[in-house]
């Protein structure tokens, strides 16, 4: 595809690191230091502002299939979209910072009927869908939900004590329709074996069938110590992450909520808004508040100030009192790794969120991204058997190396599959793969 990036920030340059080596890449932006961090990208680099139409020419954006406008500025963005459309790119992408642009419908019409834009993406709502997820899947780091839930995948990070390190993979009986996919230790990911033996400090994912996944809990929590759902949730900062994510568990008689925000006059915004949820007005790095508040009792606490330093604070301090879950959100994309080596349990980006999303739709063709884990160090693919490929079993699918068939989905089942079960024409496979498989696992069935 020939895309055209219009901001060389964090995201224009994460979505190049990620799209450079299957697709031509065009990134605008103007300032001139802009350009130094793409210089070892396969991409070129054109000085200017993307609402300017002699410039978004000299790319050819007439003839681009992607044209995606992610500067700082929500302004610039939709008029560099409605220009880039005007002048006959395919399709336009644009990056918002609220839902001002949404549309009452939340889905961007007012932006597609009268500026050309295709798809809006507001990241700070994907990460708050994200954080729901994974507060909803006791113990694990990562969630994801394939085939309308039928599909679940989740990361676990593996304690001092936990059944996992007991055995090689072999032995440990994992619950029926589950299935391991990768383990991570250190910066290592890999497909497991059945004699690889896990360590604490490892990670682990899993996939399965979503009415099997809370058989996991027993076989991941060390022992004595069960993995109970989120009952009492604590959030810190008010803002858009903060107010979205309230008021996805606002409606769960099962979860309680309470938000911490320090700004009084959008701590009463929060309060007049949501219906179950308590709003205390403090500061959330207030070690005397959070104790006063009993921090510690809760199940889960997420942190999700617009500031890196401030979170990792207020997370940290959770720890110290006591609090099972920590989920953290990093404004600076290059903190992701930092925070999880100083102890917090999940680490989020709404900037990595988004890049994900968009990485899914741009690349697959027939061979469909389901998810993008670990920074983009492994993918889960959805590949449609060939209607002439002829029946198989599985052990003799011969896929590529570092690559892993996780479920079989057939007329409307989803199927966990073993060495014998075969593969037959129309089925449509989830693939979990490392990152340095992807392109062959994409091209599987276009070769065979």
């Amino acid at each position: 595809m020939r895309i055209i990036i219009i901001g060389g920030g964090e995201i224009g340059y994460a979505l190049a690191r990620a799209l450079a080596p299957n697709h031509y890449l065009h990134v605008i932006d103007h300032n001139p230091a802009a350009a130094d961090r793409f210089h070892a990208l396969d991409v070129s680099f054109v000085l200017g502002s993307g609402t300017s139409a002699s410039v978004l020419r000299v790319p050819h954006v007439e003839s681009s299939d992607l044209a995606i406008a992610c500067t700082g500025l929500d302004e610039v963005n939709i008029v560099a979209c409605s220009i880039a459309k005007t002048l006959g790119a395919t399709k336009t992408v644009c990056f918002v910072s609220g839902d001002d642009f949404l549309g009452s419908g939340g889905g961007g019409n007012s932006l597609r009927d009268h500026f050309g834009v295709d798809q809006t993406i507001w990241p700070e709502a994907q990460l708050a869908d994200d954080i729901q997820r994974i507060i909803a899947a006791p113990g694990a780091i990562d969630a994801e939900s394939f085939a309308e839930g039928q599909v679940q995948l989740l990361e676990y990070r593996l304690e001092v004590g936990s059944p996992l390190t007991a055995a090689p993979i072999s032995s440990l009986q994992l619950p029926r329709g589950i299935v391991m996919v990768a383990a991570k230790r250190g910066d290592t990911i890999t497909i497991p074996r059945g004699d690889t033996h896990l360590k604490a400090g490892d990670k682990v994912i899993v996939m399965g069938r979503g009415d099997a996944m809370s058989a996991m809990d027993a076989k991941v929590a060390p022992s004595g110590r069960s993995l109970r759902d989120a009952q009492q949730v604590t959030i810190i900062g008010g803002g858009d992450v903060g107010f979205r994510l309230a008021q996805l568990l606002d409606s769960r008689d099962d979860v309680s909520v309470r938000i911490i925000e320090r700004d009084p006059g959008r701590g009463e915004m929060l309060a007049a808004t949501l219906t179950s949820a308590l709003v205390l007005n403090g500061d959330g790095t207030d070690l005397e508040l959070l104790e006063m508040e009993e921090i510690g009792r809760s199940d889960v606490l997420v942190s999700v100030i617009d500031n890196d330093e401030r979170n990792l604070l207020a997370s940290l301090l959770g720890r110290q009192l006591g609090v099972g879950k920590i989920i953290t959100r990093v404004s600076t994309l290059a903190n992701l790794r930092l925070f999880e080596r100083v102890g917090i349990d999940v680490a989020l980006s709404a900037k990595g969120a988004a890049v994900e999303s968009i990485v899914r739709e741009v690349e697959g063709g027939k061979a469909k991204v389901l998810a993008v884990l670990e920074e983009g160090e492994a993918e889960v693919f959805e590949l449609t058997v060939p209607d002439d490929y002829p029946t198989t079993t599985l052990r003799d699918l011969a896929t590529p190396p570092e690559s892993i068939v996780g479920t079989i989905l057939r007329h409307g089942d989803a199927i966990v599959p073993h060495g014998n079960d075969r593969i037959e024409p129309g089925d449509r496979l989830l693939v979990f793969c490392t990152d340095a498989s992807s392109d062959l696992v994409r091209k599987f069935f276009a070769s065979s």
